[in-house]
């Protein structure tokens, strides 16, 4: 299997509220199923039940992370260094798991808990137009690692991320919203 084979948008990365694939940013509305658009998907759980969901093109993620402070980004980035070696874990689901996304996503990438063993958790996706990318994503976090990385957060970011709330869901800060 190649990293970058295509392989099409997995049900479990649908909206909630639709029962189809995303098919347009959460901010821009830009078309993502254009040819050649990228972009992930941000779903957050509490066991079983949808709390949020977006998708986001690429360049909207870019400008929005942007809005984080430098502090927060590099404590962010040093975190993930520090508990996972996204190329090492690429390499290894790839062999064990090709594309099955489920198994992708059965465990927290950094602590390891298995979905059944969290209260809540997120799910991330990358894709390229009608298809989801394996990479570094697809990943799940436990809602423990989500309440560890904003605790590193500061006013300044997590202020950013409320007003981005905001635009995405009409309302404040979700509880365990971060922008990845």
């Amino acid at each position: 299997m190649s990293y970058f084979d295509f392989y099409p948008v997995p049900k479990v990365f649908y909206s909630f509220e639709t029962g189809e694939a995303f098919r347009s940013c959460a901010l821009c509305e830009r078309d993502l199923f254009a040819t050649h658009t990228r972009y992930i998907i941000e779903k957050a759980f509490r066991k079983k039940e949808t709390i949020f969901e977006y998708a986001m093109c690429l360049d909207c993620v870019e400008r929005e992370q942007q809005n984080l402070s430098i502090n927060s980004r590099k404590l962010i980035n040093h975190f993930f260094d520090e508990h996972v070696d996204i190329e090492q874990r690429r390499d290894q689901m790839a062999k064990k798991y090709g594309r099955r996304t489920q198994s992708w996503l059965n465990r927290c990438m950094i602590s390891g808990r298995t979905i059944s063993q969290c209260e809540e958790h997120q799910i991330y996706g990358f894709f390229i137009d009608k298809d989801i990318v394996f990479s570094g994503m697809p990943y799940m976090l436990s809602g423990q690692v989500i309440d560890e990385i904003l605790k590193l957060l500061s006013d300044e970011t997590l202020g950013a991320l409320d007003d981005l709330s905001g635009k995405l869901f009409g309302v404040g800060q979700p509880q365990g919203f971060v922008l990845f």
